[in-house]
């Protein structure tokens, strides 16, 4: 089975797909709309159906994101937008200055509002990028569909590492937005997640982790709803152990200074 369809299709994937069926709506109804004039019908060739259900899919995307992360810009984003969309027809066909200006000032708070929250919406398209590679390369070789998720964290034996090496590995995870680190009681968790954001959560449990205790232990935890994004009910325990193992394999590339390595085999998981 190719890797390819291993993964639900991404949230971001929609709003090209919507904005593409907007643009073939838009015709259809300009069409139709200009059928309609030339049959003699009093409408307007303005195709205000496609800016409203524009409007709708973005506010209803804003929810959506809102309550699958549980991140407010998202709510903020998808409102504004909506709202601008809705705007449009009466900024182009109307003659108020009043009109136009609502449009435009709408435009500029959207613009001023994801500059102010950049490193927000950056951070979590990083994460979950990331968290979406690392979720293909756990289930590369694995095949077996058999045995279901279980919430019980799973054991994936032990890796050897100075308390230096931990520390700088976790450091160098969290910079490059492939997890980002908790430490408690000694032990670091590597959290990342296809659905909550990793940016909200202030517990660790809350989304999938590997945790490492100072004794090298290595535990795996994924969670139900990031299991759920895989097509095939895949073997609980293989995609476990598979991904313990490969954190193991970046812990080694950061103890030889490989650290390169880590982003490129993460840029090719398909």
């Amino acid at each position: 089975m190719s890797n390819r369809s291993k993964l639900r299709m991404s949230v971001g994937l929609f709003y090209p797909i919507a904005i593409f069926s907007c643009y073939i709506i838009a015709i259809s109804e300009w069409g139709i709309r200009s059928w309609l004039i030339s049959e003699g019908m009093d409408i307007g060739q303005m195709p205000f159906l496609t800016y409203y259900i524009c409007g709708a899919f973005f506010i209803v995307m804003g929810i959506y994101q809102w309550y699958k992360y549980r991140l407010w810009v998202y709510l903020v984003i998808g409102i504004l937008v909506g709202f601008l969309c809705v705007q449009g027809p009466g900024m182009i066909i109307s003659d108020y200055f009043f009109t136009k200006a609502s449009y435009f000032i709408t435009f500029f708070i959207i613009v001023l509002f994801v500059i102010l929250n950049w490193s927000t919406l950056y951070g979590q398209e990083r994460y979950e990028i990331n968290a979406r590679r690392l979720f293909k390369l756990g289930a590369e070789l694995i095949y077996e569909t058999a045995d279901g998720f279980t919430d019980r964290p799973f054991s994936a034996g032990e890796i050897t590492f100075s308390k230096e090496e931990l520390l700088g590995f976790s450091r160098f995870m969290e910079g490059k937005y492939v997890t980002r680190v908790f430490h408690e009681d000694e032990t670091v968790f590597l959290t990342f997640s296809l659905n909550r954001s990793v940016l909200t959560i202030v517990n660790p449990r809350e989304a999938s982790h590997v945790s490492i205790s100072k004794s090298g232990a290595m535990t795996v935890f994924i969670t139900e709803s990031d299991y759920r994004q895989y097509r095939r009910t895949y073997n609980f325990n293989q995609l476990c152990h598979s991904l313990g193992e490969v954190i193991k394999r970046f812990m080694e590339y950061y103890k030889d200074g490989l650290e390169n390595r880590i982003i490129t085999e993460l840029k090719t998981a398909r």
